[in-house]
Formats: structure tokens, sequence, C-alpha cells
């Protein structure tokens, strides 16, 4: 009886001991896929970021931007494009204040398109791209994302910080609910930055 208990207690004190180091065995193999929640976005990350220096209008002072690169004329992709981007920004909530979505034109927006546009939502921004830096900045960035995630034609949508350094893109297949979830920790992540 005493020989198990003394067999018991040592079996404690191996797996005490060892059990830690087996852990971290395990993590490091290849198999453990482990991300940290945190960490993980749906869109490409743009590093270094880019700055655009795009014209402000008061609707996007100090805001994080969903921008939309908007093709002439504008099929009904790109109306479904930015009718998601409405529906993104209705889904911050509170935050919607510290968001704004900009549509980025290399030419003067049709008028009716414009009014088409805005009866989708009133509150897009529309900024014109006249000296087309914008719009060679965000070629630059499209040739950074993989091959495989899309081509450099199809990424339309981008985020932008306050200080209008795209920090993501998204290919033109990329789930409104994608965005919608990065946005969301970034805006998460902003609120309790600017509250310290």
């Amino acid at each position: 009886m005493s020989l198990s208990r003394q067999q018991f207690t040592l079996l404690g004190i191996f797996a005490l001991f060892m059990g830690p180091v087996l852990l971290v065995i395990l993590m490091r193999s290849s198999w453990w896929q482990y991300q940290p929640g945190g960490m993980k976005n749906h869109g490409h990350l743009v590093q270094p970021a880019v700055n655009l220096n795009l014209q402000q209008s008061a609707g996007m002072d100090n805001k994080w931007l969903l921008l939309y690169v908007l093709e002439q004329p504008c099929d009904q992709v790109c109306i479904e494009s930015v009718t998601a981007l409405r529906q993104i920004h209705r889904a911050a909530g509170r935050n919607a204040e510290h968001l704004a979505i900009a549509l980025l034109s290399e030419t003067p927006i049709d008028p009716e398109l414009k009014t088409r546009l805005e009866s989708v939502y009133p509150e897009f921004n529309f900024v014109m791209d006249s000296s087309h830096m914008a719009l060679t900045k965000l070629a630059a960035v499209n040739t950074q994302v993989p091959v495989d995630t899309a081509g450099p034609n199809d990424i339309h949508t981008y985020v932008l910080d306050p200080r209008h350094n795209v920090i993501l893109a998204y290919g033109v297949n990329a789930s409104p609910s994608d965005l919608h979830q990065d946005l969301k920790r970034l805006l998460k992540w902003s609120d309790q930055e600017n509250r310290h």
C-alpha cells in the first residue's frame, strides 16, 4: 500500500516538472498552429504604411477611412461594393463617428453617378485625385499583395488610419464581414489608445 502511494507521489512530481517542458515542445512543433486572435487580420497588411495625403473634407477629419477606388462607369459590382461599405459603416455602431467612407476617382464623377451613389448613402465623401499621386501610390501598394490573394487590378478597397496611411488592402472578392471584423478591432484598439 505504501509502495503505491510512493509511486503516485513520484508520478505527480514528474508531471509537475516535465509537464511544462512537454507543453513547450508541443507548441514548438510544426503542426501546432496557434496564432493570437489580436494579431489576425483578413486584409493584406501594408508594410510600411503608405501615406496618401488625401484632400481633406470636413467628413474625413481625424477619422479612420474606408477608401474605395471608384471606376467609371460604375457597374453593378461597383454599386454592390459601395453598398457593402455603407453597411459596414452602419454596423460600426457608436464607433461610426470615428469612421468615414471616401470614394476616390481620378476624374470628376459623372453627376448622374454621383446622385445615384448619394442615394445609396449620403455620407459618402467624394475625393478626386487629378494629380494621380494617390492612385500611383495605391498601384505600388497593390504590387505588395500576394498573387494568390488578388491581382493588382482587383484591389479597390483600403483601410487608412486617421493620418491617411494605408494599412490594409482588400481584393475584390474580400468578404464585407472580414473587413468589418478588421475595422472593429482597429476602432476598439484606437479607442483604447485615445483613453490613455
